[in-house]
């Protein structure tokens, strides 16, 4: 057996049940920059059957350190057709949707409405919370991402299983910077690999190993810390679906995390 997957069919978490599953399902992946080009390249490469992607940003010079979906020919271009060629090009086997447009929280329900799952990889938490916002609404599970310097953070929300994305950095939502952030390339590899591996676990019907828990990612101890968080009952966004909180025993974000989420 050498077929595209037969790496992954041999292990006995996928195998041929698992390839076809993945091969009918459909994850939308908000960002192609440094946290999407690795989650994009590792989703694709896995067969998942459909992919959407969305980035209104042109590719940019400073971008390349990371965001490896992109080359010094497609600097000025759009992100999203420039990462829907490579992906095009990776895997031809798989449906390959790119939106060159802004998200909000205007068109972000219709637009991720009918995905298995959502994945952040956007560089503020404007976005964040757009999309947290339309994935709760829309009952989509939100794997979401962020870097900063040489650490980053991975959270998975459905709630009401889980806390939402509002209930761990809601003192975050009204925090403006438009500086740039310093990113090492490598953080950004690894964060985005961790999105994907967590949202193909999910598509596989895996437990998810980090509910309720926020992953923390130490790049200059190399080190991986997983803290407890609950969800906020009252919370704006998730608090009127019904389903049980947390134990007590985690704790909220706030203001701490990794930073704005560069990608």
């Amino acid at each position: 057996m050498d077929g595209r997957y037969s790496r992954q069919i041999m292990l006995d978490q996928i195998g041929g049940e698992g390839q076809e599953r993945l091969s009918r399902s459909s994850v939308f992946v908000v960002g192609a920059g440094g946290l999407g080009s690795p989650a994009l390249t590792y989703l694709a490469a896995a067969g998942v059957g459909r992919i959407g992607l969305i980035d209104s940003d042109a590719v940019s010079l400073s971008n390349l350190n990371r965001q490896f979906l992109h080359g010094d020919k497609d600097v000025g271009r759009s992100k999203a057709a420039s990462a829907a060629e490579k992906l095009a090009a990776l895997n031809g086997d798989i449906e390959i949707v790119s939106r060159d447009i802004h998200l909000c929280d205007e068109n972000a329900g219709d637009i991720l409405s009918g995905y298995d799952l959502v994945l952040g990889a956007v560089d503020s938490y404007d976005t964040r919370f757009v999309i947290n916002r339309a994935a709760v609404a829309c009952r989509i599970p939100y794997v979401d991402g962020g870097v900063n310097g040489f650490f980053g953070c991975v959270m998975f929300s459905r709630p009401p299983e889980t806390p939402c994305l509002n209930c761990v950095f809601q003192n975050m939502e009204n925090k403006k910077s438009t500086a740039p952030i310093g990113i090492l390339g490598a953080t950004a590899g690894v964060i985005g690999a961790i999105e994907a591996n967590l949202a193909l676990l999910w598509l596989l019907g895996r437990q998810d190993p980090i509910e309720s828990t926020l992953l923390l990612y130490d790049g200059l101890k190399m080190s991986v810390e997983q803290i407890g968080i609950r969800r906020d009952e009252n919370c704006a966004v998730c608090g009127g679906i019904a389903g049980g909180g947390g134990d007590g025993g985690g704790r909220n974000a706030g203001g701490g995390g990794c930073g704005r989420g560069g990608s």
